[in-house]
């Protein structure tokens, strides 16, 4: 059976977090998710290939005949909410060419029967996909019973909707290092990263319940790598891709502190001179681990604050106190360790006066970069939950949004949600003390990834 993966490319970018002008420059990341499925399946000798379309930016045409000249039997598709109605218009080419079509991610993990019901899907993937998919790719080889394989959706013969339960890989190591060579490597990169980017998963789960995210199967139960297993994979994606910098999956880098400082003493022992960035909690960091984490070679944390009001904060579920968020800062900084702070701003309940508080407190806390985020309820979420009952959100929405591409975005909970985050951008990116630190930090191998950035700054206004 000759297998297709595919990443298809966002056209509308609607329901998204992120402001569209800024959405469409902050580059592109490794999709390790189908990486790690093609890795799985090849080890079995199966036949997989991948298209990442967002990567290469190719057109609906230009994948079409790229899937045609593959000529699969199954194609598999990665989707988030956002993205599925590019993603079941990858579906239908599949079905078009006579492929049998499965979808996985965080989507149809949300809405599962909705999204089979309404779209040409043959099948979806709950939970993680790598041994679901080969199952899956032998159920239909050999016609074997699809009740038998683990975390699939699907209807039978009788059009019953069957669900089976979710699957979890509870070994992380036993899976292969994701195929990298069957993606375009060349072409990922981040405004905020070094040069070319490449993506390492060091677990998986997360153990924090915020309101805004909605959590996946796979999130509810932590899972971490063996350390040395991770520093192999960083040694190969050096000598292999040649690389400028590695990003560390992960909800939190540094919870399991056994781990972070394993790991940082095993890039150290190994004389490994890699520059990596990562996601981490402000009350997950202490002073000695930042300053081993620091002399590991990392270059910069990226600390969910979200905002500045205690109330704000509280109804999202973060669990943070301030202090600790501004102590936080405080020892990155003396490690000459770049903080970057991710912010919402019109949350449910939210207010003038709470949004002020979110500007003063990004003023204390002096991040080196930020990124603020407008808050979207997206499904199976508390804060879902929340705008419905108070009536400021349709129970039905994305249901609606399903069914009709164009379907209006859904309600900011704020007004003037757009122009409060334009104003907050603007503020911190074009303060004097911000232009004149970066204009003394450019140089040759930077200047595109600043200037993709500026022009997504210039671009927020009338959005």
């Amino acid at each position: 059976m000759n297998v297709l993966l595919v990443r298809s490319r966002p056209t509308k970018l609607e329901n998204t977090r992120l402001p569209k002008s800024l959405a469409s420059e902050v580059g592109y990341v490794m999709p390790l998710g189908i990486a790690s499925i093609a890795a799985y399946l090849r080890r079995q000798r199966i036949a997989v290939s991948i298209i990442d379309a967002e990567a290469e930016e190719l057109s609906l045409a230009d994948l079409k005949s790229r899937m045609a000249d593959t000529k699969p039997d199954l194609v598999g598709i990665t989707s988030m909410t956002p993205t599925i109605h590019d993603d079941v218009k990858v579906a239908a080419i599949a079905k078009e060419l006579g492929a049998k079509v499965v979808i996985g991610g965080p989507h149809i993990n949300a809405m599962p029967e909705e999204t089979m019901r309404i779209f040409p899907i043959d099948f979806g993937i709950l939970g993680e996909g790598e041994y679901p998919m080969l199952r899956l790719v032998r159920a239909l080889s050999d016609k074997e019973p699809l009740k038998d394989v683990p975390g699939i959706i699907y209807f039978d013969e009788n059009k019953k909707f069957i669900m089976n339960p979710p699957y979890i890989h509870e070994n992380l190591d036993e899976l292969p290092f994701p195929a990298r060579d069957l993606l375009p490597y060349q072409r990922y990169s981040s405004i905020i990263s070094k040069g070319r980017l490449a993506t390492v998963c060091i677990g998986r789960g997360c153990p924090f319940t915020c309101g805004f995210c909605f959590k996946q199967p796979s999130d509810k139960k932590i899972r971490y790598r063996d350390y040395k297993s991770v520093v192999d994979e960083v040694e190969e994606v050096i000598n292999r891709y040649d690389v400028s910098e590695i990003n560390f999956v992960s909800d939190s880098m540094t919870i399991k502190e056994s781990f972070i400082e394993s790991f940082c003493r095993e890039l150290i022992n190994r004389k490994i001179k890699v520059s990596w960035i990562a996601a981490t909690r402000a009350d997950c960091v202490t002073p000695k681990l930042l300053k081993l984490m620091k002399s590991a070679g990392c270059r910069s944390l990226r600390f969910g604050v979200e905002s500045g009001s205690e109330r704000i904060l509280k109804l999202m579920g973060k669990n943070l106190d301030k202090q600790k968020i501004i102590q936080a800062f405080e020892w990155a900084r003396e490690e000459n360790i770049e903080t970057f702070a991710y912010l919402i701003i019109g949350y449910f309940s939210e207010t003038e006066e709470t949004v002020r508080e979110t500007l003063s407190f990004v003023k204390k806390l002096n991040p080196d970069l930020l990124m603020y985020n407008i808050a979207t309820p997206l499904p199976v979420t508390k804060l879902l939950e929340q705008v419905v009952d108070a009536g400021m959100v349709p129970r039905d929405y994305w249901r609606n949004f399903l069914l009709d591409e164009n379907y209006p975005r859904i309600p900011y909970l704020f007004k003037d949600a757009e122009k409060w985050v334009e104003k907050a951008y603007r503020e911190f990116f074009f303060s004097p003390r911000f232009v004149l630190k970066k204009i003394l930090q450019i140089r040759p191998s930077n200047m595109r990834i600043y200037l993709k950035a500026f022009r997504g700054l210039l671009r927020l206004k009338g959005q």
